[in-house]
């Protein structure tokens, strides 16, 4: 178990091995901090990260993480007791696939996911299995996250997530066939002229036509990876 002390004050414990905190779990925190109160369900949640994030910097509703991996699911209700947030995030073990079965429909307000990025069939398969599974699509792609998501939301409900410029097709068109509209994105890019490194998107269940292209989130003042703009370190300061 990996222990590490990151923003907001959290301690997070991760597995030996396992997949990583990095900046797209911290940028998509950061891009659905609009919340109020309500429930807000982390499909794929890991160890809680994007919940501890938002209960840590202010964040008014309540989580629930879905993880279809066992030892994840204990490994983020570790980090919410240890963070003193058991009473506000908990966590359920279990696939997307059965969102039905776990979930009743329209329970949520809101929706964030961090879901896996990768065919399962694209590139070198990692070592571990447990990261093989967080990031391909081994146990279900973007059109079941999205099928999820659409029954656990109350029309109006609002769905975040982060994805990969290359595969934005396929997340936009997933949204809108399971009634979830694109209204808000924003592209993630290293540097000015750099192409997006990821994109942040903004859905709403039954909401009408209209998608706002938001500047670009630069990272760092230049492409030698030096010195980070204003924005995000602002970002860093609220978390």
């Amino acid at each position: 178990m990996h222990t590490n002390k990151i923003n907001a004050n959290i301690v997070l414990k991760e597995l030996d091995g396992g997949i990583r905190f990095g900046t797209d779990a911290l940028l998509l925190a950061d891009f659905a901090s609009g919340m109020r109160k309500g429930l807000c369900i982390d499909l794929g949640t890991g160890s809680g990260v994007i919940p501890l994030l938002m209960l840590a910097s202010g964040c008014k509703a309540d989580f629930c993480g879905l993880e279809l991996q066992p030892e994840y699911a204990c490994n983020a209700e570790d980090n919410a007791k240890s963070n003193g947030f058991c009473e506000r995030f908990k966590i359920v073990c279990g696939s997307a696939e059965n969102a039905r079965s776990l979930f009743e429909s329209g329970c949520a307000d809101y929706i964030v996911t961090n879901p896996p990025y990768m065919r399962a069939d694209c590139g070198a398969e990692n070592k571990s299995t447990a990261l093989n599974i967080a990031r391909r699509e081994i146990s279900g792609g973007i059109a079941m996250f999205c099928e999820a998501a659409s029954w656990c939301l109350k029309s109006g409900g609002s769905f975040f997530a982060v994805y990969r410029p290359d595969r934005l097709v396929n997340l936009l068109c997933a949204m809108r066939s399971n009634r979830i509209e694109p209204k808000r994105l924003r592209a993630v890019v290293a540097s000015a002229g750099c192409s997006p490194s990821l994109i942040l998107v903004e859905g709403k269940k039954d909401g009408r036509e209209g998608l706002i292209y938001e500047k670009d989130l630069i990272i760092y003042n230049d492409h030698t990876h030096t010195s980070q703009t204003e924005e995000m370190k602002e970002i860093y300061g609220r978390f």
